[in-house]
């Protein structure tokens, strides 16, 4: 099976067509999208649900809020309470297939609260805890994480040194959990979100966009890639992350 997972930005707006249209050319079995919204999320759900992908879960995001959606052509179930803080909740969802006997949590992980006072990079601190509790606490499982961590390891996932929750990140690894795009391509250089030039200066590239298995699942993985393309034409600012597994 194929599993897709995209940051469409900002909900996709007039850009649904040929989101639609740029996944279904990869024809997953499951899709999992971040940055999902409400409003242009009905439009996304419908054509989709026309179109193969019937069974739908999301977190259920309200107004212009990022949330989670996830499409699948085989059941889903979504029964396990959330886990991320609450100001977070509708930026991780937690998803079973029962068919397929494992399940993933999709994230999008917050840089930070727009006009929270607190100290930068707080929001994004307890939304890290958070995961490191339940990555540690379901370790065991046949599990991924996969999704938009905003977050990545200086001078390998970036040129500079400027990731904020960088020791969290790592922290993933050492409680045993497995990069599988790094266990596929090493130590290869691929970013997928490049920041605006600012000033003259050039834009800088990210790996943002990863999938990290449990070791019980890892053997059933047998792809793990990155498609620019769409990036690259502008129907989102991140690439595509797809993984194949038997």
């Amino acid at each position: 099976m194929k599993l897709l997972s995209w940051n469409i930005q900002h909900g996709g707006g007039t850009r649904d067509v040929r989101i639609v249209s740029a996944i279904a050319d990869h024809n997953p079995d499951i899709i999992a999208l971040t940055e999902f919204r409400a409003k242009p999320g009905m439009a996304l759900r419908q054509a989709f649900a026309a179109n193969g992908w019937p069974h739908i879960a999301s977190s259920s995001p309200a107004g212009i809020d990022n949330g989670i959606c996830v499409l699948s052509r085989t059941p889903l179930r979504c029964d396990r309470p959330s886990t991320a803080p609450p100001e977070n909740t509708v930026r991780w969802l937690d998803v079973d297939l029962p068919e397929q006997g494992f399940g993933f949590g999709v994230i999008h992980i917050l840089t930070a609260i727009p006009g929270a006072k607190e100290p930068e990079g707080a929001a994004k601190m307890r939304f890290w805890d958070a995961l490191l509790a339940a990555a540690e606490a379901r370790i065991a499982e046949p599990l991924l994480f996969l999704g938009d961590f905003n977050t990545g390891t200086p001078l390998i996932d970036e040129a500079g040194s400027t990731f904020v929750c960088a020791e969290h990140f790592a922290r993933l690894s050492a409680l045993g959990w497995i990069d599988v795009w790094r266990h596929f391509h090493g130590d290869a250089t691929q970013y997928t979100w490049y920041s605006l030039p600012r000033g003259g200066a050039p834009a800088n590239g990210f790996r943002l966009d990863h999938a990290f298995a449990t070791p019980s699942l890892l053997p059933r993985i047998t792809a793990c890639r990155y498609s620019h393309a769409e990036r690259e034409q502008k129907v989102s600012d991140h690439s595509l992350l797809i993984l194949e597994i038997k």
